[in-house]
């Protein structure tokens, strides 16, 4: 295993993952997973629970590096990650809206500097100003995660790697932030990695489905998918 940066070339994908396996004892969770991301792209990670989703997204950051295959990424990219929103987190902090961006942004104040308003910042995901002040757990499921993108765009991110972004989010406010993600990626020519369950939404919005479970189906791209299709077991056994 190791992690490869070369230098970026025109047209070549942004990420690649070559023959990457890992077992646990003898649990084998991903086997020999091959795949390239194109610059600029949409591709969306679906498969059910255990299919090895979060240990690939895990090797992709250069978390976990027990594993024997080959993950290269272009030189000089910024990659945020957004993990699954919960409820439960015993540890969370009680943080202002304003103070959850602040964390998150290269503009970071001091006793000198001005404090960053970050008015057009959440206006850019849809958010009211308003909301600066308040908690920022006690936000709807929906607009805490329009936050997260609008701290983790703060960066200027080239890939944005999304876990389950929708999981605590009531359905009326699933399409109106699949849309900004798609939106977002395309405003910002960046490149997206999306985890999902969510087969019905992703696909009118993913350029590339990728189908997990231990090893790979690829180059599935939503026009190629029967329209019955509606949960990632059935799309294991469509051949793409």
């Amino acid at each position: 295993m190791y992690l490869q940066l070369p230098s970026r070339v025109m047209n070549n994908p942004i990420i690649k993952v070559e023959h990457v396996s890992k077992a646990v004892g003898s649990r084998q969770l991903l086997s020999d997973v091959s795949f390239d991301i194109a610059p600029q792209s949409l591709v969306s990670l679906i498969g059910p629970n255990g299919a090895g989703k979060s240990t690939l997204v895990k090797i992709i950051l250069g978390l976990d590096t027990n594993y024997t295959g080959t993950i290269t990424i272009e030189n000089k990219e910024r990659i945020q990650y957004i993990a699954q929103q919960s409820d439960n987190d015993p540890y969370q902090l009680p943080l202002s809206v304003h103070e959850y961006l602040s964390v998150g942004s290269t503009r970071l104040y001091s006793r000198q500097a001005a404090q960053p308003d970050f008015t057009e910042e959440l206006k850019h995901v849809g958010v009211s100003a308003e909301v600066l002040h308040q908690s920022y757990h006690s936000l709807s499921g929906g607009e805490r995660q329009r936050v997260a993108i609008a701290r983790a765009l703060l960066t200027n991110p080239t890939i944005m790697v999304l876990d389950e972004p929708l999981a605590a989010i009531d359905y009326g406010s699933r399409q109106g932030l699949y849309e900004l993600i798609r939106h977002l990626q395309k405003d910002h020519a960046m490149t997206v990695l999306l985890v999902s369950h969510d087969i019905e939404s992703i696909l009118p919005i993913s350029d590339k489905v990728l189908c997990l479970n231990q090893t790979l189906h690829t180059n599935c791209h939503p026009s190629e998918l029967a329209p019955n299709i509606t949960s990632p077991q059935q799309l294991m056994h469509h051949h793409c």
